[in-house]
Order: structure tokens, then C-alpha cells, then sequence
């Protein structure tokens, strides 16, 4: 039997390592069934719940909390591992929970520093990296004061002149396309009012002006919010790329 629960931990073990994470969970389970004292060891527990989270997040959530209660004093190294499965799963704010009970340390505040980041909160994030990496609180600091295309301007500009809010955003053809179409349809209510031809009038302002009026305004705030979004992720990934892989090497060599 102690032969047998000694092959099962290394099994589990050397799945865990090898990244085979849906055999991992199997024989973790079975480990636990046959020996529940190895559920009392923090770090096969830390493994099977990485393995989870890597498997099926929503188990892996329950098996966190699980593992918080039964280790209240979980120590760093594991909690470090921990909110990098979690920050690498986009859970930010559970991450920066698991940080928390850490005394202040630079890889604790770098972590901290990239949940923020990742959620957004580049203010916040600024905060930390002032302290631990100057080159990507200069990064960050650049990139907040950058100049962007308001979304209300661009709103307004179409609002005023149909097709302006879509050329300030930076879709000149889309801009000039509203601009036409919705100056024909305006020239087709006023031609149809000037002769009295008021259905004719009402049905073109309603299916015609209308949409090309309010579609402009539409167009502009969704191809600014796009831009927006777009060279967002596009800064994302840059930092991921350049910092955060730095960062996470640094964890495992933790």
C-alpha cells in the first residue's frame, strides 16, 4: 500500500511537471482517495489546484478557496504561483486578493503592479512599478498621457456635420460615404416639402435621413471605441511580452 501511494504521488507529480494537466487531476483525485493525509501537504494541493485552474476554471475557483481555508498561512512562494495561473487566466481581482496577505516585497509588488495593469487600473499600476521597475512606470506613465480621440467629440462632429465624426476618428471613406448620403436624403425632405409632398417628405426623413443622420453618430463613437480598443491590446501585449515574461521567470526561479 505505501509502495502504491508512493508511485501515485510521483505520477501526479510528474504529470503536474509535464503540463499533461487532464491525467494530472486524475491521479491527484486518486492520491487523495487512497492517502487523505497527502491532502494536508499545501504543496500538493497548490499543484492539483493549478491543474484544475488549468482544466476547468470554475473548479479551479472552488478549489482556491478550499485551499486558502485549510492553509490560511499559505507561503509566499505558493501564493506567487498562484496569482501568476491566475493573472495568465484573466481573473485580476481574485489575484490581487491572493497578494494581499504577502509582506511587501518587489516580486509582490510587481505581480500586484501587472494585475492592475491587465484590469485597467494603469493608475494604480503606475504606483507599484515606481518602486520596482522605472523603465515600465515610464511606459505606463507615456502611455496614460498619450494623446486619443475623444468618443463625445466624435459624436458631436457627426452631429453637427454628418460624416465629420467618422473622418476625426480616422475613417475618412466611411465619413465622406455618411456625408453624401445623408446630404441626398436631407435635399429629397426639403425637394419633397417644397412641393408639398409631405408623405413623401415624412417617409424619406424616416427611413432615410433618419438613419443616415443617427448612423453617422453611431459610426463615429463605435470606430473611435474600435481604435481605442484595439491600441489598447495591441500596448497589452507589448508589455506582456517585454515585462511580464520577465517577471514570470522571475517567480519560478522564486
Amino acid at each position: 500500500m505505501i509502495f502504491f501511494i508512493f508511485s501515485q504521488f510521483f505520477l501526479a507529480e510528474s504529470l503536474f511537471f509535464n503540463k499533461q494537466y487532464d491525467l494530472a487531476v486524475i491521479e491527484y483525485k486518486r492520491l487523495f482517495f487512497f492517502d487523505s493525509s497527502s491532502q494536508q501537504d499545501s504543496r500538493l494541493r497548490l499543484h492539483y489546484t493549478i491543474t484544475l485552474l488549468k482544466k476547468d476554471f470554475l473548479s479551479g475557483y472552488e478549489e482556491i478557496e478550499r485551499l486558502l481555508n485549510d492553509f490560511p498561512e499559505l507561503n509566499t512562494e505558493s501564493r506567487l504561483l498562484l496569482t501568476k495561473e491566475l493573472i495568465d487566466a484573466g481573473n485580476y481581482t481574485l489575484a490581487l486578493d491572493i497578494l494581499k496577505p504577502i509582506e511587501d516585497d518587489t516580486l509582490k509588488k510587481k505581480l500586484l503592479g501587472f494585475g492592475y495593469l491587465f484590469n485597467h487600473q494603469y493608475y494604480n499600476a503606475l504606483n507599484e512599478f515606481k518602486t520596482t521597475d522605472n523603465n515600465l512606470a515610464m511606459e505606463i506613465e507615456k502611455y496614460i498621457k498619450r494623446p486619443e480621440r475623444s468618443l463625445t467629440r466624435a459624436m458631436l462632429f457627426s452631429a453637427l456635420v454628418p460624416g465629420a465624426g467618422e473622418v476625426y476618428a480616422g475613417d475618412f471613406k466611411r465619413g465622406i460615404q455618411d456625408f453624401v448620403l445623408s446630404f441626398l436624403s436631407g435635399f429629397f425632405v426639403f425637394k419633397a416639402i417644397k412641393n408639398k409632398e409631405y408623405v413623401d417628405a415624412g417617409i424619406v426623413f424616416s427611413f432615410a435621413f433618419n438613419r443616415f443622420y443617427f448612423g453617422s453618430i453611431s459610426n463615429a463613437a463605435g470606430i473611435v471605441q474600435k481604435k481605442t480598443e484595439k491600441s489598447e491590446k495591441e500596448w497589452l501585449d507589448y508589455i506582456k511580452e517585454k515585462y511580464y515574461k520577465e517577471a514570470i521567470e522571475e517567480i519560478i526561479k522564486y
